[in-house]
């Protein structure tokens, strides 16, 4: 234990991204959807960590969302990373399905092959698959 406690002390945690920074627009029939509540929700399965964070759509219908990081001592080790994300955009009294998927590592904007996130949320559209993801927005 002596040994173990030792070796942690020269290590700092592992930084691992949950849900990677993105900016978009929430629109309700091509016009901007101003005050739209946007709710993001993870589940970080290696800790069995949840989070949720809100966020208001501006008068444009424009919003940001920062990166949600973890830090774990043992991230070194062998692991499947898996982590749900879920986002609903809420306006006008509903509730909307805006994204679901499963981030499976650490990197930065893997949700978007690499890219920066960013995305268009239609309130009128059907849930669809963009990419690696379920809902009505769609990647610019």
């Amino acid at each position: 234990m002596v040994a173990l406690l030792g070796v942690m002390q020269g290590m700092t945690m592992a930084k691992m991204v949950l849900w990677s920074a993105m900016n978009g627009r929430v629109l309700m029939n091509g016009e901007p959807a101003a005050g739209a509540v946007l709710v993001r929700d993870y589940l970080w399965h290696w800790k069995s960590k949840r989070g949720t964070e809100r966020t208001l759509a501006n008068a444009a219908g424009e919003f940001s969302l920062p990166a949600i990081e973890g830090r774990s001592w043992l991230g070194f080790l062998p692991h499947e990373p898996v982590i749900e994300q879920v986002m609903k955009i809420e306006y006008q009294g509903r509730s909307y399905d805006a994204w679901a998927s499963f981030k499976r590592d650490y990197n930065h904007n893997d949700e978007n092959n690499g890219r920066p996130i960013n995305v268009t949320c239609r309130l009128e559209a059907q849930r669809a698959v963009h990419g690696g993801v379920t809902g009505i927005c769609e990647f610019d």
